[in-house]
């Protein structure tokens, strides 16, 4: 069997002869001389037993290095937000004495429709009281009128009289219009408006606390008629100063100076609260208000002092910013597309009304408006509709979103932050929007 099958042999089992083996030695000698000739490094394999393993230093700085970096990109896509700079489509429109009728109710969509706001406020100042003279004084104080009769306004004239439970007469010295009633959550809602009265006669006997008064003020003169039991008045303030007597006053000099100081704080202090509570879609023009000034009944501080007390109220014509705006574009701007726009005046802009001083303006049904100077027409768009259009989006479907807003907005700008972000946060609030002016 072994003639017919030949055996395996290993290299190892090859024999070597001494040629090859001198053969081995000469090259390895000639390999050696080159290296030595080029200073080039002997090359030795280095067994694999011998070989140094990867040092666990180096492994857990660079494991240390990519949970870092993942980290801080994790945080910057969490604190991440993006800016919206929006160029709105406008329209300068010029005006040259041009004249509008605004009225107080609006008969039609197409009428300029105009309100009044009203704010009362007192201011008192003490001084010395250094004269003596005899005094006759009637007493006055605040009370809220209530409208509870139907829900059309009721004008009340000057000289109204309102009779207390006790049969003390007082009457305003202004007209008023109560508000008529309004209906909220199922419930009827008098209409009120707060006013001044001043007692019928001088004297201390027409003073009057707010404990005292047990039932409410009657108008005598609806008297048979049923608005007599609609309308009513409750005291708001104290009803004090009436006086029959000798009794310090104020020198006539320091009172004029007094009150011209006090009406000033009362233009300041009406005006800032004017701008406070107009709704924020209504507008006013510079100049647009008047304020009358009543001289209320100075209040005793001690034997040498008095406080001089001033009522200030002002009635300021306003209108609602988005149909003033849609009015004067309809009929300034050819070919005006009906959308929603809104009126920003600018510095140059003159409204009169009507008088000179403005005196009288919330007394009127219908007003002369004259514009002259410029104002621009702004494009609506929905803040929030925008927004959300934008949630998710990359910078890429800015296009897209522009052709969607074309007739409200012509160019839009975005800035990333972290920059390297292109995508809209999926939060709402993380979406800023500017506009440029």
């Amino acid at each position: 069997m072994s003639d017919i099958i030949p055996s395996r042999k290993s290299i190892r089992q090859i024999p070597i002869t001494k040629e090859m083996k001198k053969k081995i030695e000469t090259e390895n000698e000639i390999d050696e001389e080159k290296r030595r000739d080029f200073n080039l490094p002997i090359k030795h394999r280095t067994p694999d037993w011998q070989r140094k393993p990867l040092n666990p230093k180096f492994a857990i700085w660079t494991i240390a290095g990519i949970c870092i970096l993942a980290l801080f990109f994790g945080i910057s896509m969490i604190f991440s937000y993006a800016t919206v700079i929006i160029t709105p489509r406008t329209a300068n429109v010029t005006f040259n004495n041009d004249t509008y009728t605004a009225k107080s109710t609006s008969a039609g969509v197409s009428d300029l429709f105009f309100e009044i706001l009203n704010i009362k406020e007192t201011i008192g100042e003490i001084v010395n009281a250094t004269e003596e003279k005899d005094v006759t004084q009637k007493a006055s104080g605040k009370i809220m009128i209530y409208n509870n009769y139907s829900t059309a306004p009721q004008r009340l004239i000057n000289n109204t009289r309102f009779e207390a439970n006790n049969g003390k007469v007082y009457r305003i010295n202004s007209s008023v219009v109560v508000p008529g009633i309004t209906k909220a959550g199922g419930q009827t809602i008098p209409g009120s408006i707060e006013a001044t009265v001043f007692a019928d006669q001088p004297g201390d006997i027409y003073n009057m606390k707010l404990s005292d008064l047990t039932g409410d003020f009657k108008i005598p003169g609806f008297k048979g008629d049923p608005r007599y039991t609609g309308f009513y008045a409750r005291l708001k303030t104290d009803i004090s100063g009436g006086f029959i007597g000798k009794q310090r006053i104020i020198a006539a000099n320091l009172r004029t100076a007094t009150e011209e100081i006090i009406k000033e704080k009362l233009k300041e202090q009406l005006i800032k609260q004017l701008y406070a509570v107009k709704p924020d879609n209504y507008i006013i023009f510079n100049n647009a208000y008047s304020i009358d000034y009543s001289n209320l009944t100075d209040s005793a501080v001690d034997t040498n002092k008095a406080q001089i007390n001033i009522e200030g109220t002002i009635n300021a014509v306003v209108f609602n910013n988005q149909k003033l705006a849609k009015h004067l574009a309809t009929k300034k701007i050819t070919d005006f597309d009906g959308l929603a726009v809104e009126l920003i005046p600018t510095d140059n802009l003159v409204t009169t009304f009507g008088s000179k001083d403005n005196t009288g303006l919330w007394k009127n049904s219908t007003l002369e408006v004259k514009l002259t100077g410029d104002v621009i027409i702004k494009w609506i768009y929905n803040a929030d509709d925008f927004k959300r259009d934008l949630l998710g989006k990359s910078k890429s479907d800015m296009n897209s979103l522009l052709q969607k807003y074309k007739d409200s907005i012509t160019g839009i700008q975005v800035i990333f932050r972290p920059f390297w972000t292109m995508y809209f946060p999926d939060n709402i609030n993380k979406i800023r929007l500017q506009e440029l002016d």
